[in-house]
């Protein structure tokens, strides 16, 4: 190999880089071909057009200095120990973003979004992630160590190479010049105003072409310690003006100048009833016999037997794509604000209300745990910090489940260990008590305990292994109910089911096969859609319920069902509040925020609508609507404002 300049050289290497990372967004887009059917031939190629400026962006912000290095019109540069030492270094910076973009799309299973700075609540359950690399993901896993080297071997031949001119004059002065130019051009990728950001990656405005477009490694860096300052959507005043609007009932007042959004409701006489919390790992609406849209597929039968002895919510979503947002939400009945630390890594900076803290001022006694590890996403602390007076992980709950010869969990626990553990914590809890358990099995890698519960080809992390984790919580869940219907504190007793988010699989080709879909895209929405239950077979009689409701709603529920004197703050309604005139669901996902109302919705990327539904008129309001309670939410966190 011989190169004409050393302009070529490092071109030639730029250009291996640049065709590595775009294969990335080709594999994404056949691995996941349902999640661009929106997009024609042509908006598709578009997107494919705008993901070579996003990579472009993306290798030469971490690569300018070694390329200008390389390119100084000095003798010194054309030794070369020089070149391939530098070399070496720009072939480490590609290869480690191509990598990552590559990992990006296979996280990208999982939550149907790009990785942004949930990375960083990623960081926190370590073990999982590399329990994960070494066993399901481990083909992968070989795969990229493979790659990785393969690519690095690449670089060194180009840098190793001969170059045919050696000699410098004038002419490469103006050469440097030019280059500096282009690598300045190519990292803003615009001749004015702010440089190019996420928003501007959205060559047609859907979703699916914003995905398509972006690599996750520029999702990751250009997200972190991101600015607060985009929730600058209307002025605060407006905006405070808008969400009382949206949160006005008859049954509540709102009780502070200084706190705009704190409410307190009408005192009423209640029945102190205990309440179990159960938040079920990627349950998605999607899957569960009596919540989806399209053919029951039978693997959650005794769940549709609990939800039709219960108050059935068949319209409600979650207001988040992460573990830790789901529990933020029902912890404090608020959507993390786009941009934000989460609950555990600074949201709680700001003055929140909390559900277990309102419900030990009201006489309860309160517990909570998880399948997971103790520290998992923090959510020891987080409890803590919640009014939780007991927390407990995977490592406090006996292994009681029946295993079958060497199935055991490499992290957390099954999670019949888990609701057993749940049951006899119960039993010793002072009344009237409020708990709340978090489930684990159902999250990828799919540990069965049995090959009972295997009705298909099981695999750790495929979609038939989701379908048989589904088909054992569902065991699990009959299990848990049957038994503690027995304990004389259950005719009392309020069980709250849902889910932490959606399943990321509501787009699988196979999955859609088995429940019959058509090929028409789904809403990108339908990723939020999530099922709530609601069982006191001696406290209500069963009801399905079309009320627009979200993960955000369990606090206002809660505090209006038990007659809690405390005032609160949440972004949030009632759902059991008749008086509430206005229904909405506000969630945020990877770049978009997004609001659900019952005349449609809108997904807004804080430059455009990238997804929506309803006429314009509806749509307009809509936006209207998202804008205040997302500028409102956010500054008023950032001043602190939000509750006493």
């Amino acid at each position: 190999m011989q190169f004409r300049n050393i302009y070529t050289q490092t071109f030639s290497a730029f250009l291996l880089g640049l065709f590595t990372l775009f294969t990335s967004h080709l594999f994404l887009l056949f691995r996941y071909p349902n999640d661009f059917l929106e997009l024609t031939f042509f908006e598709t190629l578009i997107s494919l057009a705008m993901a070579v400026r996003v990579d472009t962006i993306t290798l030469l912000t971490f690569s300018f200095l070694p390329i200008l290095l390389l390119s100084l019109p000095f003798t010194f540069v054309l030794n070369k120990q020089y070149r391939i030492t530098l070399g070496v270094i720009i072939g480490l910076i590609f290869t480690s973003i191509t990598i990552f973009a590559y990992a990006n799309a296979l996280y990208y299973d999982f939550s149907h979004r790009h990785l942004s700075n949930e990375l960083f609540n990623i960081s926190n359950d370590t073990t999982i992630v590399f329990d994960m690399a070494l066993h399901s993901f481990l083909p992968y896993t070989i795969g990229a160590t493979l790659a990785f080297f393969g690519l690095m071997f690449l670089y060194y031949k180009i840098f190793i190479s001969k170059i045919k001119t050696e000699n410098f004059s004038k002419k490469n002065w103006f050469i440097l010049l030019l280059i500096i130019i282009l690598i300045f051009l190519g990292i803003r990728s615009k001749l004015s105003g702010k440089s190019f950001g996420l928003s501007d990656a959205f060559a047609i405005n859907k979703v699916s072409s914003g995905t398509l477009a972006l690599n996750g490694f520029f999702t990751v860096y250009r997200t972190f310690n991101k600015e607060k300052s985009a929730h600058n959507l209307m002025e605060l005043d407006e905006a405070i003006a808008i969400s009382k609007t949206m949160l006005t009932s008859k049954n509540t007042s709102f009780v502070s100048d200084r706190y705009p959004l704190m409410r307190a409701y009408n005192e009423k006489n209640a029945t102190k009833h205990n309440v179990v919390i159960v938040l079920l790992e990627s349950w998605g609406a999607e899957h569960i016999d009596g919540f989806t849209h399209y053919k029951e597929l039978d693997i959650t039968p005794y769940f549709k037997k609990l939800s039709q002895e219960s108050l059935k919510f068949t319209n409600f979503y979650a207001n988040g794509y992460r573990s830790i947002f789901g529990i933020t939400s029902i912890y404090t009945g608020i959507t993390l604000p786009a941009g934000f630390e989460f609950l555990g890594n600074g949201l709680e900076l700001s003055r929140l209300s909390y559900l277990g803290t309102i419900a030990k001022n009201n006489g309860y006694s309160t517990i909570a745990m998880q399948g997971s590890q103790r520290r998992s996403y923090r959510v020891d602390a987080v409890s803590y910090l919640a009014g939780f007076d007991q927390y407990y992980g995977a490592q406090d709950m006996p292994e009681v489940e029946e295993v079958e010869g060497n199935r055991k969990v490499i992290t957390g626990t099954y999670d019949y260990n888990l609701f057993s553990f749940y049951h006899q914590k119960l039993n010793t809890m002072k009344e009237p008590f409020l708990g709340f358990a978090f489930t684990s099995t159902n999250h990828s890698d799919f540990h069965l305990p049995h090959s009972k519960f295997e009705r298909y080809p099981h695999n750790l992390r495929n979609y038939y292994g989701a379908l048989n984790a589904y088909i054992y919580v569902d065991n699990v869940i009959e299990r848990f109910i049957e038994g503690v219907k027995k304990e004389p504190w259950f005719d009392n007793t309020i069980f709250i089911f849902t889910s932490d988010h959606g399943s990321g699989d509501a787009l699988n080709p196979i999955g859609r096969k088995l429940r019959g879909e058509s090929k028409k895209p789904l809403s990108s929405i339908e990723h939020f859609r999530i099922p709530l239950l609601i069982y006191a077979p001696k406290i209500f009689e069963p009801r399905e319920l079309d009320t627009l409701g979200s993960q955000a709603d369990f606090m206002p529920t809660i505090i209006d069902l038990l007659g809690f004197k405390d005032s609160f703050t949440t972004m949030s309604n009632s759902l059991l509040d008749e008086s509430v005139e206005k229904r909405f669901a506000y969630f945020y996902g990877g770049s978009t925020i997004g609001l659900i109302t019952d005349e449609g919705h809108v997904q807004y990327n804080f430059k455009n609508v990238v997804g929506a539904s309803g006429t314009p008129e509806a749509q307009a309001r809509i936006k209207k609507e998202l804008f205040a309670i997302d500028t409102a939410e956010a500054k008023l966190l950032e001043q602190n404002r939000w509750t006493k």
